[in-house]
């Protein structure tokens, strides 16, 4: 049985990286101010305890219809377990998600509520990587646990349950095999899904794109049969098919004219994300400059595409290849 642990342990030494946008949005209230005393005394066991925290992160965002706050503490005397907690100003300041130490759950219950906070601030438009870059990866670390092995158990106590979304999960993302199994396909707790449209078959409506987490081949994960799985930035055969291994980000694109769904593998994926400022794809029209540009090296690009960055500082583009019914990677012939 695998035992990994609740992260806010190892969240309580890590270094918050912010770029400069989302600096812009959050602030920490400096000590002795009464909106930091407020939020501290809200995570306090009882009504004037005077136990004191050590405070690792404490952040304060305004989302569009609350403003919340995130604090990693632990008491000075380790008098309990510290934690992460996410508070909500709603007359006065109140814990609604917490994972504290001491206790355990299942890995696919703990994953779940991750997602959760995930979803929140996806709600209130508000950038997890800018509360803290490792809320998503600690989704997809249990995640992954949890397909891996169904009796994995993590280390931490889940405080109390945000509202359920009515957004889809991972059980009910419309991708699951249909046979009683689940699906490898997850959403990416970073992104909405989709995530963007583009009419990238020329059909005049929209093509939906998601990005997508897939999970581990174990635990009955098996992908749907319809679903199209393709790597078309390689063109070595063998590089097609999708590995047993869990690979944290790809692509589904599920075409207008068709409902064909189209699975997009490849780590392209993630370093456009990486390289491109944390969105994998960019849509680019047909009748632009750029598209011009691309044709001259690609003629079969007819239609809308997504642009991608890489390492080698060129963009490329993934487009549908209507000759090869398939999708397609253009690769400009330029040496940066």
């Amino acid at each position: 049985m695998t035992l990994p642990r609740i992260p806010f342990l190892f969240m309580l030494v890590a270094v918050l990286g912010l770029t400069p946008a989302a600096a812009q949005q959050v602030r920490t209230p400096p000590p002795g101010t009464s909106e930091r005393t407020q939020i501290l005394n809200a995570l306090r066991p009882s009504p004037g305890s005077k136990i004191r925290f050590i405070v690792h992160q404490l952040k304060v965002i305004k989302g569009k219809t609350a403003t919340y706050a995130y604090v990693v503490i632990e008491p000075s005397k380790q008098e309990y377990d510290g934690g992460e907690y996410l508070l909500k100003q709603d007359g006065g300041w109140r814990v609604i998600w917490s994972v504290t130490g001491g206790g355990t759950d299942d890995c696919r219950t703990a994953a779940s509520y991750y997602q959760s906070a995930l979803r929140l601030f996806q709600a209130e438009g508000i950038d997890p990587d800018a509360i803290n870059p490792e809320l998503h990866e600690e989704y997809l670390r249990l995640a992954t646990f949890a397909a891996e092995d169904p009796d994995c158990a993590a280390l931490g106590d889940l405080g109390p349950d945000l509202p359920v979304s009515d957004e889809k999960t991972d059980d009910r993302d419309g991708l699951q095999p249909g046979n009683g199994a689940r699906s490898r396909i997850a959403p990416h707790p970073r992104f909405r899904s989709p995530v963007t449209q583009a009419d990238l078959d020329g059909d005049g409506k929209p093509d939906a794109i998601s990005v997508v987490h897939i999970l581990p081949a174990s635990a009955g994960r098996e992908l749907a049969p319809d679903i199209i799985v393709a790597n078309p930035w390689d063109s070595d055969a063998a590089a097609q098919g999708l590995t047993d291994d869990n690979q944290t980000m790809a692509l589904v694109v599920e075409n207008s004219r068709t409902g064909t769904r189209h699975l997009l593998h490849s780590p392209y994926v993630e370093i456009s994300a990486r390289v491109g400022a944390g969105h994998p794809v960019a849509v680019e029209r047909a009748n632009t400059k750029l598209a011009r540009e691309f044709r001259k090296d690609c003629p079969d690009l007819r239609h809308d595409f997504l642009r991608m960055a890489t390492e080698a500082g060129i963009d490329i583009a993934l487009f549908w290849n209507a000759g090869a019914n398939s999708y397609d990677v253009c690769w400009p012939n330029e040496i940066p």
